[in-house]
């Protein structure tokens, strides 16, 4: 045994550094693929398609926004706000105000410019041929998996003559996301 104590032969500093590197990249491999399975796995998959938009200015004190959005994810997904140009959309407000309808089907035509929706009663608007229902909204909504939701924003003091022909951000947020989409200012 002190024969075997006494070597002076060992490996060489190149060969040590090297099985030193290995093994510390195999534990990060190790911990970062762990760590990538617990995350994907434990967070729902949502995904929404913001198929049309469109912004309407109509004088410097009425505006209006429409949105058609396209639930593609396996979930349901739960929209929080609404915002144009950074300030949130009221829900149900006296001057700002949302209308939508949720339908099973994508709409054959493009969303049209509406003028005459309120926020006390509901509007019937027709799209491609077919007549669609808008109701006021009231809080969050719930648009479930394949499903489509349409709305139209009344958004007062919103929009300027000047951004006529300029993009316009648009957001919406949901419980895990932020879905942006950038659309010209047209006249009504």
């Amino acid at each position: 045994m002190n024969r075997l104590f006494r070597n002076k032969r060992a490996l060489g500093t190149p060969v040590a550094n090297l099985l030193i590197l290995t093994s510390a990249i195999i534990l990060t491999l190790t911990v970062t693929f762990f760590a990538t399975n617990v995350t994907t796995s434990q967070v729902q998959k949502e995904n929404l398609y913001i198929a049309r938009s469109h912004m309407w200015y109509v004088n410097r004190t009425d505006s209006v926004g429409a949105v058609l959005i396209i639930n593609t994810g396996p979930t349901d997904i739960v929209l929080n706000k609404i915002t144009v140009k950074g300030l949130e959309c009221d829900w149900n407000g006296t001057d700002s105000y949302i209308v939508y309808c949720k339908t099973d089907e994508v709409p054959q035509g493009d969303l049209p410019f509406i003028s005459n929706f309120t926020s006390a009663e509901n509007s019937t608007v027709t799209i491609g041929r077919e007549e669609y229902t808008f109701a006021v909204a009231g809080d969050d909504f719930t648009l479930k998996s394949g499903w489509v939701m349409m709305f139209y924003m009344a958004i007062p003091e919103r929009l300027m003559v000047y951004d006529l022909g300029l993009p316009v951000r648009m957001s919406i947020s949901t419980t895990q996301a932020v879905y942006c989409t950038e659309t010209l200012v047209q006249t009504a």
